[in-house]
């Protein structure tokens, strides 16, 4: 199953993303909270347990207008037998501390040996909150329309997610979510970062349902970011994760 948050920084701090202000991911975990700062151009890629066709691998890019900030993203899980497809237009504007977004994402699936394919529209929408410079709530909300697959009875995922992020210092930063997905359990999810030297990060993080820990470490500069993760599934294995974010 293809992953619904992207970006290293994020699977690192436990796969917390829903209240990460000016996030380069922010198309994909929470459309509200695209960079208003700056132009951006991203990539990324997550392989599952080190094996190569079950690959997550994701761009995203976000343009500033004089109406509000413009994102786009485009996301490919699996191999040449199976694979989805997800390309993603979306919007951001804001009102003095409050911020919202919304995206339309049009979801394609593929099954080799003549299984045929299937595609689907979604429509996502996203909330912030900055309650003080130190402090962010935010809450998303994926494919409220209730898309299916084709003619089929098969949905798209549908999830909520709401949680916060809080700066205790300049140097540290600690996340908190919980998701809940309408097939499948609860989940809570933590993460913490700290800047152990000028622009560069440590981070870790942990979520449960299903259980995972993570940790990794990051670079940017005004121009351009490198995250990577490592993430471990009990009991399947370890997984990496790695991107590159350009700033214009």
């Amino acid at each position: 199953m293809a992953q619904s948050v992207m970006g290293a920084k994020s699977i690192s701090m436990g796969q917390t993303g829903v209240a990460l202000p000016e996030s380069e991911w922010s198309v994909f975990n929470n459309n509200a909270l695209l960079s208003t700062e700056r132009n951006t151009v991203s990539f990324y890629g997550f392989r599952y347990v080190g094996i190569a066709e079950i690959t997550d691998m994701a761009a995203a890019a976000t343009v500033q207008t004089n109406f509000g900030t413009i994102g786009a993203g485009v996301h490919r899980y699996g191999f040449n037998l199976f694979n989805e497809n997800r390309f993603l237009l979306a919007y951001k504007n804001s009102e003095d501390r409050f911020h919202y977004g919304v995206s339309v994402s049009y979801v394609h699936v593929y099954q080799g040996e003549d299984y045929g394919s299937a595609s689907a529209f979604g429509l996502d929408l996203g909330l912030a909150a900055e309650i003080t410079e130190s402090l962010w709530m935010g809450a998303r909300a994926t494919n409220v329309n209730q898309p299916a697959y084709g003619d089929t009875d098969e949905d798209l995922p549908r999830e909520l997610a709401a949680g916060f992020s809080y700066k205790p210092a300049s140097s540290a930063q600690i996340t908190a979510e919980i998701v809940k997905d309408i097939k499948f359990p609860l989940s809570f999810r933590t993460g913490l970062e700290f800047e152990i030297f000028t622009s560069f990060f440590t981070r870790a993080g942990i979520s449960t349902k299903p259980s995972t820990y993570s940790f990794g470490f990051g670079y940017g500069s005004d121009r351009w970011a490198v995250n990577f993760a490592l993430q471990q599934h009990n009991p399947l294995g370890m997984s990496p994760a790695l991107d590159l974010s350009i700033r214009i």
